[in-house]
Order: C-alpha cells, then sequence, then structure tokens
C-alpha cells in the first residue's frame, strides 16, 4: 500500500530509497491554466490571475497571481532524494497538491521533513522531525541549525541555496538531543501546566493536561514526569484524533509541536 494513499503507522511501512524514488513519481504534475469569469453568457479573461490544476483535470485547486512560478513537488522532492548519500527510509504524504517527504537515517527515529504545495498553502520548507511511538514531532525552524528558517516562495530554481541534505540530516540527532535533554531535565510544575493549558486550542487537550497535572503533580513521586513527558502526552493524543487526511494530521502536529517546544524552553 502506498504512503501516498494510506497513513503509515509503523516503521515496517516505511520506503527504502528505491521506493521513496518510485513513490515521487506517483505525486501527480500540475500546470497554470487560464482563468476566465462569466457572466450571464459573457465570459472575460482574467490575464492577472492563473489557476493551479493537476494535469489532464479540469477542477482548479487554487488560484495563484500570474507572477506565480509553479514548483513541481516531484522535482522538489527528487532533488532531495538525490542530495542524500545515507542509507534512508521515509514516507510521503501528498493531498490535493500539498505534499510532504520524511527521510530518516536508518534504524533512527530522527530525520528530516521537506513540505511543497502548489495551492499556496506553503512555500517550501525544512524540518527537523521526530518520531516518538508513530507520532511526529516537529523541530521550530529557529532551532534546526542550518536549516534555520528556510523558507522558499515559488521563485527561481527550487533549493538552489541548500545541496548538502546529508549533512543536514547527519546534524538533525545531535540537534534533537539538546533539546530532548533540556526539557527532559525541566521538572513538571503546576506553572507549567497552567501556561501550557492557555496555548490549546480544543477544549479535549486541555482537559488532558489537566488530567495528566493532577495525576502526577498531586502526590509525592521520586520520577516527577518531565515537560518533554507532558508534551509528548498532548501531540500522541493530538495525532490519534480523526483527520480528513494525513496530511491534515501532520499539519496539526506541525503547528502545535512547534508552538509547543518553542513555549517549552522559554519555560525550562
Amino acid at each position: 500500500m502506498s504512503s501516498v494513499d494510506a497513513q503509515m503507522g509503523t516503521w515496517a511501512g516505511f520506503f527504502s530509497r528505491d521506493e521513496l524514488a518510485e513513490e515521487v513519481k506517483k505525486i501527480p504534475e500540475f500546470e497554470c491554466v487560464n482563468v476566465f469569469t462569466a457572466k450571464e453568457d459573457l465570459f472575460t479573461h482574467q490575464s492577472k490571475f492563473k489557476a493551479i490544476v493537476e494535469k489532464d483535470h479540469d477542477e482548479a485547486i487554487s488560484v495563484v497571481s500570474d507572477r506565480y512560478a509553479l514548483v513541481q513537488t516531484r522535482d522538489v522532492f527528487s532533488l532531495v532524494l538525490s542530495y542524500l548519500k545515507e542509507d534512508i527510509l521515509g514516507e510521503i504524504f501528498y493531498d490535493r497538491g500539498r505534499a510532504l517527504l520524511h527521510v530518516f537515517l536508518k534504524d533512527s527515529d530522527i530525520g528530516i521533513c521537506v513540505m511543497n504545495s502548489v495551492d499556496r498553502s506553503s512555500a517550501i520548507n525544512v524540518f527537523f522531525i521526530k518520531k516518538v511511538n508513530g507520532t511526529t514531532v516537529y523541530l521550530p525552524p529557529a532551532y534546526t541549525g542550518k536549516i534555520s528558517g528556510y523558507k522558499r516562495l515559488h521563485v527561481g530554481v527550487p533549493l538552489n541555496e541548500v545541496t548538502n541534505f546529508s549533512e543536514i540530516l547527519l546534524d538533525a540527532p545531535q540537534a534533537w538531543g539538546i533539546i530532548v535533554e533540556q526539557l527532559s531535565k525541566t521538572p513538571l510544575t503546576t506553572d507549567i501546566v497552567q501556561e501550557i493549558k492557555e496555548v490549546l486550542g480544543t477544549k479535549t487537550l486541555v482537559e488532558l493536561v489537566d488530567q495528566f497535572g493532577n495525576s502526577n503533580l498531586g502526590r509525592f513521586t521520586g520520577n516527577r514526569p518531565s515537560l518533554w513527558d507532558l508534551l509528548l502526552v498532548v501531540l500522541k493524543a493530538a495525532s490519534a484524533s480523526k483527520f480528513k487526511t494525513p496530511v491534515h494530521r501532520e499539519k496539526r502536529l506541525r503547528e502545535l509541536s512547534t508552538l509547543l517546544i518553542a513555549l517549552a524552553l522559554k519555560m525550562s
């Protein structure tokens, strides 16, 4: 079963380098077509706009400026794979022009995410990621070292400023190690629980944090849970929620984990 078509849940379902290359070829190609407005029987060409459609299909997934440079996700992901020299495993998520490529060093739970869209929902972005019991945790861009804040709009040659993906992938474990060590050494307190609750957007997650805090802070324990423990509980619960597609789930995890980790590091 392809990761383009199904949610990946275990390492056993991940693809090798050659399999990833084949999966990339399955991602649709897109093109820009003219936009017309219809008023009664009159059709007017809107020269300042283009519609993005999948090749050989008519449904528009986005309307963009005529200056928009369409970057094929196939090209971006193929380029990334060509730069990686290590033994890797990976997965691909795709939905209506939005796609993510997750790549991990073989036998490692730490890797990188490259994302692209053709519907204007995002530019080309690169993140450090970590898999914890099947849940993806994303590191905020400010903490990604050599790819800090990398965001490429759809102009020029994609990723022409980033070619050292092997080096970036090898740097990921060190970056994650620093973060996890710092947050794991930060004991959970009532004040931290309260601050986490204030940034969560759903009642379910707030109640989960309350429950976790009440269960662990109300009694003496020689191994008081850490701030990292709390973040993982929240992210695992968020990952288990129902989403329209795996792409929507990863978007939620990306937004939530980067927000929580950035906040947690300020409190640690």
